[in-house]
């Protein structure tokens, strides 16, 4: 079935990438970067299904061209750790046809893109011949400036922000959504951009493989993260095994248990009761979740001035030290030049200027000592070893916050799928006051219910049709004798035939 996928990254210089080199890949063109001086040349790369640039309408013409487009984002650009192209990732529907997909790209490009004014190169990829079948995507190059017809402008705060990334993610499902059931028919599978925990499902997520695990999983090399995948596999289909067996199991007992009355206000006092466990238990979840927060992640460029920082300390100490010597020689040579002995004495006089030159010499040999130590640390930083040292120092943070990450996720599941039950207890015991109120004495019930849900269920249910045997005009007046003596409102929705 067809499956979601939306993830944003950007193209930075400081990490050593260009959008020129970028585009030239994804669209399978050759490029030449006119700020590298390279030539980039992917025309071989034959998993190339479509290509184009989509612009805004006032956008410069030339800007049509790939090549032009991608040299004017990077000459617009003066950092060294400036971003000049975001890129959008997206797993296109495999059950779709080429021209369905294509279709559901630009309308997605159009409409989330180009309309907030970006210009979008577009690059539809079709499956490796040693991949996954099914694995259709699309990857959307997008500029970070506003345009104008004069060229590239400012950079809009706007689609920087986390809303704009909410919004596209919530975007391409609703329109795959669309273009799916336009294809296929109401029954199309769906797609959601919401994360497991959020839509209540308790199944563990899997991880993305990428390049380097793909491949060595084509050539039936166990790799770490497809070992998780299988792992995860695993654990849900177990789960999804013991769940079918407990409901099975329970729901053999609620068939095999005897039918017998039971006085309505019994089952309401014990609906009452489940319910405010229900809300006691979703209560304490969420506290529980509260009280989990994220612990602090240090930046790789936080760590790397942090490593830096003793030597340019170093630095600004020599170059403070260079700057007093200087003008302590020139105070000292003013004051000199005032004495009538020393203008007299031109041996004192040179033995005095040497010894200025000295102190300068020796205040810059130290400042340009500082400068040499930035710079091998800055090297040692850059290597491997020192990268290897950084992610060393990031590794157990990175580790707490996946930890923290997991118990939330798991705890908005457990909230998710509790807050459903309430609103069926809700239901269920609103429905007991209403019957209780009408008059109805005892509902016939299985004598042993397993467990909440199923309490809720075969209590609810009987309740319910209680209820349906009185006039709709007797039961709106119960629930208006129940409002007024218990300061509660029962919503209409409880009621049925209401």
């Amino acid at each position: 079935m067809a499956q979601y996928r939306l993830e944003v990254q950007t193209i930075q210089r400081s990490a050593g990438r260009s959008a020129v080199a970028a585009a030239a890949y994804r669209s399978g063109d050759r490029l030449i970067d006119e700020r590298l001086a390279m030539e980039f040349d992917f025309g071989s790369k034959g998993d190339i299904e479509f290509a184009a640039v989509m612009a805004p309408a006032d956008a410069p013409a030339a800007f049509s061209d790939r090549q032009t487009l991608w040299n004017a984002a990077e000459a617009a650009e003066k950092r060294r750790d400036a971003v000049p192209a975001r890129e959008l990732l997206v797993s296109l529907p495999h059950e779709l046809d080429f021209a369905q997909r294509r279709a559901l790209v630009q309308a997605f490009v159009a409409e989330q893109l180009v309309a907030r004014g970006m210009i979008a190169d577009v690059a539809m990829h079709r499956p490796g011949r040693e991949g996954d079948e099914r694995n259709f995507h699309a990857h959307i190059l997008v500029t970070t400036r506003s345009v104008t017809p004069e060229g590239f402008g400012k950079k809009p705060a706007e689609w920087w922000s986390p809303k704009a990334l909410r919004e596209w993610r919530s975007a391409w499902a609703e329109i795959q959504n669309e273009h799916l059931r336009r294809h296929l028919g109401p029954d199309a599978p769906q797609v959601s951009h919401l994360s497991l925990a959020e839509q209540g499902s308790d199944r563990e997520p899997g991880v993305h493989l990428g390049p380097t695990a793909s491949a060595l999983e084509r050539k039936d090399v166990a790799s770490e993260r497809g070992q998780q995948n299988r792992d995860t596999e695993a654990h849900n289909a177990k789960r999804k095994e013991l769940r079918t067996d407990f409901q099975a199991t329970a729901d053999r007992l609620v068939r095999e248990a005897p039918v017998i009355a039971v006085p309505v206000a019994k089952l309401t006092t014990e609906a009452e009761q489940m319910r405010s466990r229900m809300i006691a238990e979703r209560d304490r979840w969420a506290a529980e979740r509260a009280a989990l927060t994220l612990p602090k992640i240090d930046s790789v460029r936080a760590l790397e001035r942090e490593l830096l920082q003793p030597a340019r300390t170093g630095v600004a100490a020599a170059k403070l030290r260079l700057r007093q010597t200087e003008q302590r020689v020139t105070q000292v040579r003013q004051r000199r030049l005032a004495l009538v002995q020393w203008i007299r004495n031109p041996a004192r006089m040179i033995w005095a200027k040497h010894a200025e030159l000295n102190a300068i010499a020796r205040a810059r040999a130290a400042m340009k000592r500082a400068e040499v130590a930035v710079q091998v640390r800055a090297t040692w930083i850059a290597s491997p070893a020192g990268q290897a040292y950084v992610a060393s120092r990031r590794g157990p943070q990175l580790e707490r916050a996946g930890d923290v990450a997991r118990q939330r996720r798991t705890l908005e599941r457990k909230i998710k799928r509790i807050d459903k039950r309430i609103e069926g207890a809700t239901r269920a015991y609103n429905d007991l006051r209403v019957a209780q109120a009408l008059g109805q004495k005892e509902l016939q019930v299985p004598s042993h219910l397993p467990d909440e849900t199923r309490f809720m269920r075969e209590v609810g249910g009987p309740a319910r049709a209680a209820l349906m045997r009185y006039p709709a005009p007797a039961r709106a007046q119960a629930v208006e004798r129940l409002n007024r003596s218990m300061g509660q409102t029962i919503g209409r929705t409880f009621i049925p035939g209401r």
